[in-house]
């Protein structure tokens, strides 16, 4: 979104500087020109709506009009919507601020979980809150394991890591499930 508004900005004000210049220049030629430009606008736009193809050009307005809307209101939400929290605060100095990355969680997190016994592979993903973070995982095992003794495991690991080892707060954990296939006999 960055770029879309210094393209923005640019445009805005290179219009707002060839105005100012030609306004400046030669203001009555200009207020003629731009009042025959509106008087011209308004005579095609009279020939158009009372012409026989009346209702194309109603339809084509609500179209076109419709279209500008809607991409106005994509770039309005665009810039209004909150950014993703990059780094956490560390809920636990004394005198000081630390702020971990959310890769760096999700690194650590994901490296002592792999460690744990019938876990293939596990993909954390950290959102960063206020009040902590929320992490989802998922976790791929094999497929005869202990799905609530093992769930139960992940989340002793997941609390120890996050809260005690790198002092944050934990927030919601939710652990999604995958199995490996069976392995062909």
């Amino acid at each position: 979104m960055n770029v879309i508004n210094r393209l923005v900005m640019v445009f805005l004000i290179l219009t707002v500087i060839i105005v100012v210049a030609v306004f400046a220049i030669a203001p009555l030629e200009t207020l003629a020109l731009v009042g025959a430009a509106v008087e011209w606008t308004r005579l095609a736009i009279e020939g158009y709506a009372n012409g026989p193809n009346w209702p194309l050009f109603a339809a084509g307005r609500v179209v076109i009009g419709g279209a500008i809307v809607l991409f106005c209101l994509f770039l309005l939400w665009l810039e209004l919507r909150r950014p993703k929290r990059k780094t956490v605060r560390v809920q636990k100095m004394a005198g000081g601020e630390a702020l971990i990355t959310v890769d760096s969680i999700a690194q650590r997190l994901a490296y002592n979980i792999d460690q744990l016994p019938d876990v293939i592979k596990v993909t954390p993903k950290i959102i960063g809150r206020s009040k902590g973070v929320d992490i989802d995982l998922l976790l791929e095992t094999s497929p005869d394991i202990d799905v609530p003794m093992k769930t139960e495991e992940v989340l002793q690991v997941t609390r120890e890591v996050i809260v005690e080892r790198m002092g944050l707060k934990l927030g919601k954990v939710q652990v999604k499930i995958k199995h490996a296939p069976y392995p062909k006999e």
